[in-house]
Parts: structure tokens; sequence; C-alpha cells
């Protein structure tokens, strides 16, 4: 049992013994073996992506389209599309669209019709839409859904001007949005585009016209307003 104490104490006086030697340790080095000069990291490259996948510059591009009115009351949500752009470069692009909107009545309409005898039937209804556009293309990236599945994809801003033409009249219209598409090929993409459109439009809702009863309406007698309406836009685009 003595010596096993001795032993103890022995240990750890040789280990504080040989911590004080290292501590006293002053470690020189020659002058002309220290740094002379630092190097800072470089952090701003111009140049983020060398070799692209995709490229746009100087290409048309065709997109077919279905939109979803997702603040309309009254009129039928859906319309279908197509487009034509040109990219002058990998920054911008203009292009084209036209939109016919389907005919009838939105589920909410329907539902009034039932419930409350409200033809909106004779309310005029948006037919087609031609719009100026043009993007900014801001972010071009790439996604992996697995090791093998990888999608190049391009984040752009919209803006556009153009007409709306209803089933009497046409308005003049703006838009702003912002939009993505996946290059699941070179050429071909899937295209999200998401659009606030301002325009002056008929308001649907006409005191004492409205039920089958009532005397028909002239597409003139309909106050107007300006109306904003929120567009869902899913479609295919073709690179070439």
């Amino acid at each position: 049992m003595m010596n096993g104490f001795k032993a103890v104490v022995i240990f750890v006086l040789a280990m504080l013994l040989q911590k004080a030697a290292f501590a006293a340790e002053v470690v020189e080095l020659p002058p002309e073996e220290l740094a002379q000069e630092s190097v800072l990291p470089v952090f701003d490259r111009p140049v983020s992506v060398r070799n692209r996948t995709i490229v746009t510059n100087k290409k048309f591009e065709v997109d077919g389209f279905y939109s979803y009115a997702m603040t309309e009351p009254i009129a039928n949500v859906s319309k279908l599309g197509i487009g034509i752009y040109y990219n002058t470069s990998e920054s911008h692009a203009w292009g084209l669209l036209v939109g016919k909107h389907s005919t009838g009545l939105s589920s909410y309409a329907e539902q009034l019709d039932k419930q409350f005898n409200l033809d909106f039937a004779r309310a005029p209804y948006p037919d087609l839409t031609t719009m100026l556009d043009y993007n900014l293309k801001a972010f071009y990236g790439k996604m992996s859904i697995s090791k093998s599945i990888v999608f190049n994809t391009l984040l752009f801003g919209s803006a556009s001007a153009g007409m709306v033409k209803y089933i009497h009249k046409s308005y003049p219209a703006v838009a702003v949005g912002m939009g993505q598409k996946f290059y699941f090929t070179k050429d071909w993409a899937v295209r999200f585009d998401l659009r606030l459109y301002a325009h002056q439009a008929p308001v649907p809702f006409l005191a004492s016209r409205m039920k089958t009863t009532d005397p028909t309406p002239e597409y003139s007698e309909f106050e107007e307003r300006l109306t904003f309406t929120t567009n869902l836009d899913v479609g295919l685009s073709y690179l070439f």
C-alpha cells in the first residue's frame, strides 16, 4: 500500500516537472525564417459560371402554357397560351405572349347562380390577352434530385405591357412577376410564371340585371374599374 502511494506521488511530481520544463522553454527562430509578407484570400471572382450547360444567348424560345387566374371571382379561371422569346444575351430576353381565355364561369359564379339565381353569363368576360414581355434572367444554377437526375435552373423577373380584350372592348394592361425554369434537357424546360396583371375591366355585378327574370343588360351598362388579377402559368419551353 505504501509503495503504491509513493509511486503515485513520484508520477505526479514527474508530470509537474515536465510541464514546468515545457513552459519555461522558449523557441527562437532566425528572422530569415519568419514570414516576411502576407497574402489575402481572393473572394471576388467575377466569373461565377465557367461552363454553362444551358446557353440561351442569341437563341429563340417557344413556350406553350396553361394559365390559372388565382383571384378571378366570376369568369372562367383557365387560359391557354403560347409565347415566343428571343434571348439577346444570357441576362435579357424579349417575347410576345398570346393567351386565349376559356368561356364560361368560375365555380364560385356557378354557386351564386344555384343559391341566388344570379346569371353572371350576362356580364362581359375576357377573351384574349396579348402582351409584350421582358425577362431579366437573374440566377442560373442547377438542382440535383439524385446522383443521376440534375436540373439546370433559371430564375428571372418579368415585366409586360399589352392588351386584354373582353368580348366587347379592349383594355390596356401591364403585368409584373417572376418565374423559374427547370431544364431537363439542353433544349426543353418546365416553366413557371407568377404575374400580377393590372388593367381597367368591367365590374361583373349590375343591380337588377343579373337574375334571369331581369331585363337583359347591355355590356355598356357595366361600370369599369382598375382590376388586379394574379395568374400562375405552367408550361413547356423549347430552346433553339
